[in-house]
């Protein structure tokens, strides 16, 4: 019987434990990964002139202009937030029909440490477009995929677009060509 008395004095303590920690895990106390939600369109840049193989910097040819117009057209049906490009003219010049038809003034970034926690929360809830190169572009793919899934593309590959989905814990790439 005294052993049923301290049993019913405790219950209500245990009781009120369990309540707390249920409310800390639904106001997100406990240490959680974040649950981030975007979508991400990753493209290469289009054709660039090969004339002279020393310039680091060269500019889009005849066909890699054509192929920025296709771009635009193929993105003008797409709500975009935010364009990305790296410090290259061929990048910007593959994306300048696109941030002109939305009226985005695109982020320079540095494909080696874009892929970040800030990134992530700068990006939440939106849908962005990268512009990169054929060593970073499945890079940054697998990074937000969180697994090794894609090699560097092939250098005459221009028209691969990658579309990552992230919704909390979900995470899913379509690969699409665009001729």
């Amino acid at each position: 019987m005294k052993h049923f008395v301290i049993l019913l004095t405790l219950l209500p303590l245990f009781t009120f434990c369990g309540q707390q920690k249920e409310k800390e895990s639904e106001s997100g106390n406990e240490s959680a990964a974040p649950n981030y939600s975007a979508t991400y369109y990753l493209i290469r840049h289009a054709e660039k002139v090969r004339t002279d193989p020393k310039d680091p910097d060269p500019v889009l040819n005849i066909d890699g202009m054509m192929r920025a117009k296709r771009w635009a057209t193929y993105f003008e049906p797409i709500k975009l937030d935010e364009i990305y490009i790296t410090k290259y003219i061929r990048t910007k010049q593959t994306i300048s029909f696109i941030a002109q038809q939305k009226q985005i003034s695109p982020k320079h970034y540095d494909p080696n440490t874009i892929y970040s926690e800030e990134f992530l929360k700068e990006t939440n809830g939106k849908t962005v477009l990268i512009a990169g190169h054929s060593n970073t572009t499945p890079q940054l793919v697998n990074q937000l995929l969180g697994e090794e899934k894609f090699k560097e593309m092939d250098d005459s590959d221009n028209s691969t677009l990658f579309k990552v989905t992230i919704d909390g814990p979900d995470k899913k790439v379509e690969t699409i060509t665009v001729e």
